[in-house]
């Protein structure tokens, strides 16, 4: 399936969603690949080779050019020899992405009950006592999607999902939002722009520097 989202946002990030519908020849006819690469891929078993080659797929078809995504030490992905910042997300069968100039991350998840019996891990007694009544589960994966995405834009692990990544009270709107996030460790200090966008029963969220 081709994409099913793409935005360009005011900030000049670019975001993708594609939904993983082809088998992995789709992907290995049309993409070129390092002998790196192929073997990197050679590495992964099951939906996993899928989600990474859907990926590479992905960012070929936001810039028209059929880079080399590398993995640092932390395990952050790279636009290799690109001045772009770039993160990747999977879950099922969406895989999303956005590149940017600026610092970004960002997050897709299903929507699933799930979340709610993990969620003080990454959120207060306040947060979790002011969700949106009538869309409580939605609102919990936005601020669970948000606290993703910024420790993806962080990118060096090492960071407590409650005391780092302080993210400001926002009310639920239906399908899409704004809101602020930040990342506070020791001498490390950054703000950024939170969006949110319901993609069925799919929430993705994505952050980019401010």
């Amino acid at each position: 399936m081709p994409l099913t989202h793409y935005i360009t946002d005011l900030h000049h990030a670019r975001i993708g969603v594609w939904q993983i519908t082809e088998k992995e020849d789709y992907f290995l006819k049309k993409m070129p690949m390092t002998d790196a690469e192929r073997a990197e891929l050679d590495l992964k078993r099951g939906h996993s080779r899928l989600e990474w080659l859907a990926a590479r797929f992905l960012v070929q078809q936001m810039t028209g050019w059929a880079g080399k995504i590398v993995k640092d030490d932390f395990g952050k992905p790279h636009w290799e020899g690109s001045e772009y910042h770039i993160s990747i997300s999977h879950s099922k069968e969406y895989t999303a992405v956005i590149i940017s100039t600026q610092l970004v991350g960002i997050d897709i998840q299903h929507i699933t009950s799930k979340l709610e019996s993990v969620a003080w891990r990454v959120m207060n007694d306040v947060k979790l006592i002011n969700l949106d009544t009538h869309n409580r589960l939605a609102h919990l994966h936005v601020y669970w999607g948000a606290k993703e995405a910024l420790y993806k834009a962080y990118g060096k692990r090492e960071l407590d999902f409650k005391e780092n990544l302080p993210i400001s009270p926002f009310k639920y709107k239906n399908i899409e939002g704004v809101f602020d996030g930040r990342i506070m460790k020791a001498d490390y200090y950054k703000t950024f722009l939170l969006h949110y966008l319901l993609i069925g029963d799919y929430m993705l969220v994505y952050a980019i520097e401010k």
